[in-house]
């Protein structure tokens, strides 16, 4: 259940704070409220740190691990990304969102605990951690409530992170100090920023910030909820719903686009989830009621194979880049998903057969509108994902360059590695200190090959990038 006490002390806090300082009700208010919310059990002292800045997203990245990948994006370096290989919980909209929140000092070994756990368990997640300390700074993505309460149990019975565990949002459903949501393609957090920021917004037209509570705040949240949502066959419907449209443009800047079904679906289920969840009597048995039923409203999404349209992808991309330039054919792909016209896509390797006779394009457009992204930004990012020269090939490469160039000499040593690229014959691999197997374990070749294919480089910067500096 909340925290009704803590719930109480932050609503009479924000009224305090609006009737004290000088804050912008239509342009301030809500980040200030946003922020609070967020940052609201964090010490003073854990908020100067940059995570980030500190190189820790760096070292988690080094860290690796069998079946889960973790990267930094460079559109979206704010955060260090954590996603299970198996593209499950990416492909997916339907999650059950854990809030994890740990401290400074527990934040480094708490993330490698966490994410060993789920790689080990086979775990399908999507997830993320900030920069900043927050109750917001580890977010996992689950699938399934097998999976949650795994994840549930793990958590409650390690002794260092419960030491390290931040208080979270008071106004989500809490099991211990984890707080769990189902927001679908919006934020929950966001959501209950905005509804307070209405909440504040009614006392101030009544002048009666002085009357602030918890009690009245989930009456008001009530009370909209029914109005909007449940009475769908009120003759005022366009004028609610486009009040509500207005009332929630807050949070991106502009106002809801309310002719999406979906968008109002999700905001629909999020509002009763922020008033469920306050119940004394909501356990997590409720909560994942509440997640099935969305699951279960939101049938469109069980339409589409998104796993399928990853895979269509990723092998046009292959394909692609096989034909010619990269970055020329990448945009190709880009094109072809905004406009559908087939003449984007090369016929090399039956791809343009493969894509245009399938319901690939009408999949991806669905998943970018539920994702709220772009097909530029979509494409890149799963581009980079695949074709990206990672820590541990590096350090191999480092160690061969640095033994062969000792051992054979540097000439004969890049004529080795480019004939065992070129060839994919690792014949051309030493077997002093494993080299060989080692190359073969970690599929070397393809690697190197695809990498410089993406990218457009040779060997010799391969080559350049890897050798050991002399100091």
């Amino acid at each position: 259940m909340s925290d009704h006490r803590q719930s109480d002390r932050f609503i009479k806090g924000i009224a305090k704070d609006i009737k004290e300082k000088d804050i912008d009700i239509d342009h301030g208010l809500f980040n200030y409220i946003y922020h609070k919310l967020k940052f609201q059990s964090v010490s003073k002292e854990d908020r100067k740190h940059n995570l980030y800045e500190e190189e820790m997203f760096k070292r988690w990245c080094r860290n690796k691990r069998e079946k889960t990948s973790a990267f930094v994006t460079p559109t979206w370096n704010y955060c260090c990304q954590f996603i299970s290989n198996d593209n499950k919980a990416l492909t997916k909209d339907n999650h059950i969102k854990v809030y994890i929140p740990l401290d400074y000092s527990h934040i480094e070994d708490g993330v490698n605990q966490i994410f060993d756990f789920l790689d080990k368990n086979n775990i399908s997640h999507l997830s993320r951690v900030s920069e900043t300390i927050s109750n917001t700074d580890v977010i996992v993505h689950l699938l399934s409530e097998e999976d949650l309460k795994k994840l549930l149990t793990f958590v409650n019975k390690n002794r260092y992170l419960q030491e390290g565990l931040i208080r979270p949002n008071p106004f989500a459903y809490n099991e211990g100090n984890i707080a769990l949501a189902s927001d679908g393609n919006i934020s929950y957090n966001q959501t209950v920023a905005n509804y307070i920021l209405l909440y504040m917004k009614r006392l101030m037209e009544t002048n009666s910030l002085g009357e602030a509570s918890l009690k009245g705040f989930y009456k008001f949240v009530i009370n909209y909820y029914a109005l909007t949502f449940v009475e769908e066959r009120n003759p005022e419907r366009p004028f609610v719903l486009k009040k509500f449209a207005k009332d929630f443009s807050y949070i991106d800047g502009e106002e809801l686009d309310v002719d999406d079904e979906s968008i109002v679906e999700d905001y629909k289920y999020v509002t009763k989830l922020i008033i469920e969840s306050q119940a004394k009597d909501f356990k997590l048995d409720n909560f994942v009621k509440h997640y099935n039923m969305v699951v279960g409203k939101r049938s469109r999404n069980q339409e589409v194979d998104f796993e399928a349209v990853d895979n269509t992808l990723a092998k046009l991309i292959e394909i692609m880049i096989e034909k010619g330039d990269s970055n020329y054919n990448t945009w190709n792909i880009i094109s072809y998903i905004e406009t559908g016209d087939p003449r984007c896509l090369t016929s090399f390797g039956n791809s343009r057969n493969m894509v245009v006779n399938s319901s690939f394009r009408d999949d991806i457009l669905y998943m970018l509108k539920m994702k709220k992204m772009k097909a530029n930004d979509y494409v890149t990012q799963f581009y980079n994902k695949m074709f990206v020269l990672d820590e541990e090939v590096k350090e191999l490469l480092k160690e061969y360059l640095a033994y062969g160039d000792y051992k054979y000499g540097r000439e004969d040593t890049r004529e080795y590695l480019d004939g065992y690229v070129s060839t994919l014959n690792d014949a051309y691999i030493t077997n002093d200190s494993g080299f060989r197997s080692r190359f073969r374990e970690l599929n070397m070749s393809n690697k190197i090959r695809l990498y410089m294919k993406a990218t457009g480089r040779n060997i010799d910067y391969v080559i350049d990038m890897c050798r050991p500096r002399r100091k």
